[in-house]
């Protein structure tokens, strides 16, 4: 199934897909007939010569993700609606409102400017310019997706038997399955290839360009310091610079077809690659620099406008946190479905934010206690006071043009935000364990932080990944001015690098074309003994991925897809070590008459995973009871993490 790289497969084309597409002469058409064909036999035709099974895939899965042709047709409406309030409303703020007359005036219609539009300078004309053409692409965009959208709609309903009602109770791995019957049912469709779809097919289909990025990130391959005095050492990774880096590497390596291009695949290409990734880099950065201050206001009215109601309705939560772009990439894993990568972490919030609140500064509580004191009782007394007398509220000022009013809002936030500051009281101070159940849902776990979860050092490293909105969203904005400097002198210097890495860490696998080797869990090339790999010799660890990313992610996938079976013995032989460690745990815990801390099902995957960061079973509680438990877990698909039993195998290979 797996072959790697050979002179022989650079010089063949490497193909979408073997499994359901049709070279383009074997085609029936359409044509004039097409009135005259119903539409079940319309959406077989087209499902049967799918041309692109990367983008085929992609667009299922993107349809499953929007919950039907309704939720997706009203999502993008009203993002086009929310754009255009964005443009018309802060055009009227900057052009069509004569600030200086509002102190002297009593309603809005004395303040405005009359034909406003005409009167715009050349500057907010040009920016008004920009951001209607951005909303009429937009709009195109929306206008011609609809045919397609369409046509999956018919897919899902016709073919699939699945309404749109339906969508949000399925899972992936069902859609899957009925996309296999009608395939192996259909004449057309099961002649064409004998390999059958797997989830494992699919997810690397979906995610082809993905795992590479993926894989990147891991390596730390990617030069993202910022390359100025005292900020050399600080990495900047924002929204901004990854549709950048997007741009310029995807778009370069991939094809349209979404294949990589074969020419990134011969070493003695490297130097017109290298050079060519440069030019890219460099010339997206100069790019930034001129359209710096339309992404600029872009960034800054869309997130005010985002964040100002959330803020204004719960100011308490100006100090919340939220993992920064940079950090999701790390935690990601191989082949992990953006919806369930979403699960995962959205699970580990509550637990990271208890994590950081374990490390309280004592001096920043007593001011946040004084702050909040002093706040509140100010809020109270003219809470008071406005009661007796409501006309107070608007009319009676407490300073020049300062009512109560006025002061009741500012002393309410001051004391929402101060009392935010101020930990519970009665929370136990625990940060390892804290930290370990948050690690339960990240997978990420560096190997500096081993024995060290409960330093202060490890909670500085966490929150540069776990940062204040607030923070990520300066750090957006500081990006229109750092995102050239790191496209033209910072990301040039990785060119190199990436090159190497797309050469030697890609192969070919029949019917599925090149993808990346970690992604298809390439356990003779890249297996580490650290994580429970037997029967590899490890010559350079540059082919291994860091902090055994490749096997927790095997894992992973094998707990979202419990009935996925590896093609290749490797992969088979990993399964069958975790088979004997649980069999091995078992036996020393009947031997103990202590229960095991971990619990694997018949995949040897952990019914619980991480159940090594939780409570013992009680030892009253019989063998039965405990199989019992495993089938109903592995039955409910109680899909945590494997961080647990990875560490399990690097202290067993690692005993001093």
């Amino acid at each position: 199934m797996l072959n790697h790289l050979s002179e022989e497969d650079e010089d063949l084309e490497a193909p979408a897909s073997l499994i359901l597409e049709r070279p383009k002469n074997d085609r029936p058409t359409l044509l004039s007939t097409r009135d005259h064909v119903s539409i079940e036999d319309r959406t077989m035709w087209r499902w049967a010569n799918v041309e692109n099974m990367d983008y085929f895939f992609q667009r299922v899965y993107d349809y499953y993700q929007g919950k039907g042709i309704y939720c997706i047709l009203l999502a993008r409406l009203l993002n086009l609606l929310t754009l255009s309030f964005m443009i018309v409303f802060s055009t009227f703020l900057v052009g069509c409102v004569n600030y200086s007359e509002i102190p002297t005036s009593h309603s809005l219609d004395q303040v405005i400017v009359p034909q406003c539009l005409s009167k715009l300078s050349t500057t907010k004309f040009l920016y008004l310019i920009m951001f209607v053409l951005w909303w009429l692409w937009q709009a195109i965009r929306f206008v011609t997706d609809i045919p397609a959208l369409k046509e999956m709609y018919n897919f899902y309903t016709i073919l699939l038997n699945i309404p749109d009602a339906s969508i949000k109770n399925l899972s992936t791995g069902l859609v899957l399955d009925r996309i296999i019957d009608i395939r192996e049912t259909n004449p057309n469709t099961s002649e064409q290839s004998p390999i059958r779809l797997t989830e494992h097919d699919v997810a690397s289909r979906i995610m082809r360009k993905e795992n590479y990025l993926i894989a990147l990130f891991n390596k730390d391959i990617f030069n993202l310091t910022i390359p100025l005095p005292y900020l050399r050492h600080r990495q900047l990774f924002t929204k901004d610079i990854q549709w950048n880096l997007s741009f310029c590497l995807l778009d370069f390596v991939f094809d349209q077809r979404g294949q990589i291009r074969k020419r990134f695949l011969k070493e003695k290409n490297k130097q017109i690659l290298v050079a060519g990734l440069k030019r890219r880099f460099i010339f997206m950065g100069l790019l930034n620099c001129v359209l710096a201050p339309f992404i600029f206001i872009y960034l800054f009215l869309f997130f005010f406008f985002k964040y100002f109601e959330e803020y204004h309705k719960d100011p308490s939560r100006i100090g919340s946190r939220t993992y920064s772009p940079f950090a999701k990439w790390k935690f990601r894993e191989f082949n992990e479905l953006p919806h369930l990568f979403d699960k995962r972490i959205n699970q580990s919030y509550e637990y990271a934010n208890l994590y950081v609140n374990q490390f309280p500064k004592e001096k920043t509580i007593l001011f946040a206690r004084f702050a909040s004191f002093i706040a509140g009782s100010f809020a109270g007394v003219l809470a008071l006071f406005s009661l007796f007398d409501s006309e107070a509220l608007l009319n009676f000022e407490i300073t020049p043009n300062g009512t109560v009013l006025f002061y009741l809002g500012v002393t309410g936030t001051i004391f929402a935000v101060t009392r935010g500051m101020i930990p519970d009281e009665k929370q136990v101070f625990d940060p390892e364990t804290t930290l370990k159940q948050v690690i339960e849902y990240t997978h990420y776990l560096p190997s500096k932080w081993k024995h060290k979860l409960h330093t202060d050092q490890v909670r500085a490293d966490f929150c540069l990944l776990f940062d204040y909105k607030v923070g990520l969203f300066l750090q957006e904005l500081t990006s229109v001015l750092f995102a050239p400097l790191v496209l033209c002198f910072s990301l040039p210097k990785s060119a190199e690098q990436i090159i190497d890495f797309f050469r030697e860490f890609t192969v070919h696998v029949n019917g599925l074309g090149y993808v990346c080797s970690f992604a298809q869990f390439d356990f003779e090339k890249h297996g580490n003994p650290r994580y429970g790999v037997e029967g590899v010799l490890v010559e350079d660890e540059y082919y291994l991925s860091n902090e055994g990313k490749m096997e927790k992610s095997f894992l992973n996938f094998k707990a979202n897809h419990p009935h996925w079976i590896p093609n290749d013995m490797a992969g088979s032989l990993y399964l069958s070590r975790l088979e004997r460690f649980k069999n091995q745990k078992r036996q020393n815990d009947i031997t103990k008459d202590e229960p095991s801390p971990i619990r694997l099902n018949k995949y040897g995957i952990p019914s619980n995973l991480g159940d090594s960061f939780e409570p013992s079973t009680p030892p009253f509680q019989s063998q039965q009871h405990h199989e019992e438990e495993e089938e109903e877990e592995e039955e409910e698909s109680t899909k945590k993490n494997v961080v647990g039993l990875l560490n399990q195998f690097y202290d067993l290979n690692n005993r001093p």
